[in-house]
């Protein structure tokens, strides 16, 4: 990072932790030391950079977190960079703010299934069901047991009822309130894309390694989309990693409609914030999605 885009980014990050220390009522020099060691400390000892800092203040100014209650986390991935992780008591708050949400309520399937990793049988999904204020058709989503349990993890070992409902509950209320720029604890994010190759590596290293093609229905495809959608807008050239995962993984008419989908979120996320948007871009060198002609192939100009 060239100085100018260094100061730049100390200078953001300075703003948002002087309105952070004065919504808390405390002194800025003294949070940003307990923000960095403490709250958002990383395992290995390292404290986020600027970049990674304003990322994560920028959340919790938007969607009005509080990171001492443990609303919002920071989760280094397999690339390195850092991202904001919202805890389930953080997804609660965000809903519960939302001056259209009218009510949610819970069902779960009277089927049952076995999965890999539990010993007994468990719901084959959880249906949540989120009310609007003004509008007559509720935002139902469904989340399947068979898709989301990972026997890797000993919370869903242990809870999966629990964390089924959970994930249910978060995938609702993103649809319902265009919620995006977030990951939530049971999102296998790092699994998923963040290890996908960084743009303006070596080229031998991309050309040795040949992607799997994969094969998805509609819904998976929109959860991945949504997906790629959060990692985009909290990563550097995030755009340009999320439409090369596309090119990688998959192909037909999976690979064309996630492409359009990516740009028509971009276009609608460019329009409905721009100024936050804009915020984001400028501090991490985020390549821009222009304009797509709906005949021809995405392109992705240079920031």
């Amino acid at each position: 990072m060239d100085s100018r885009n260094f100061s730049s980014a100390k200078a953001q990050t300075n703003s948002l932790i002087a309105r952070l220390a004065d919504r808390f009522g405390v002194d800025s020099t003294k949070l940003l030391k307990c923000l960095t060691t403490q709250v958002f400390k990383q395992s290995d000892g390292a404290a986020p950079s600027n970049e990674e800092l304003m990322v994560l203040l920028l959340v919790c100014e938007n969607f009005g977190l509080n990171p001492f209650n443990r609303e919002i986390f920071a989760f280094r991935s397999k690339s390195g960079d850092i991202v904001p992780v919202v805890s389930l008591d953080g997804w609660c708050k965000i809903v519960r703010s939302q001056k259209d949400f009218n009510g949610m309520r819970f069902t779960f399937s009277s089927s049952s299934v076995k999965v890999s990793g539990y010993p007994g049988e468990l719901p084959e999904y959880v249906e949540c069901s989120m009310q609007l204020k003004g509008v007559d058709t509720p935002v139902v989503i469904q989340e399947f047991m068979q898709e989301c349990f990972n026997e890797k993890s000993p919370v869903w070992r242990k809870w999966p009822r629990r964390m089924l409902r959970s994930r249910a509950f978060i995938q609702c209320a993103r649809l319902a309130f265009s919620l995006t720029g977030l990951y939530d604890e049971a999102e296998e994010v790092a699994e998923d894309f963040i290890d996908v190759e960084a743009i303006g590596q070596t080229s031998a290293r991309i050309e040795s390694s040949v992607p799997e093609k994969i094969s998805v229905n509609q819904e998976k495809l929109e959860t991945l989309v949504v997906k790629l959608v959060t990692f985009a807008q909290n990563q550097p050239n995030g755009w340009e990693k999320a439409r090369q995962w596309i090119n990688d993984k998959l192909d037909g008419d999976n690979k064309a409609w996630a492409e359009n989908e990516l740009v028509r979120r971009y276009q609608v996320l460019k329009t409905s914030l721009p100024q936050k948007a804009g915020d984001l871009t400028e501090a991490h060198g985020t390549q821009e999605v222009p304009q797509a002609n709906a005949n021809e192939e995405p392109h992705y100009a240079d920031a």
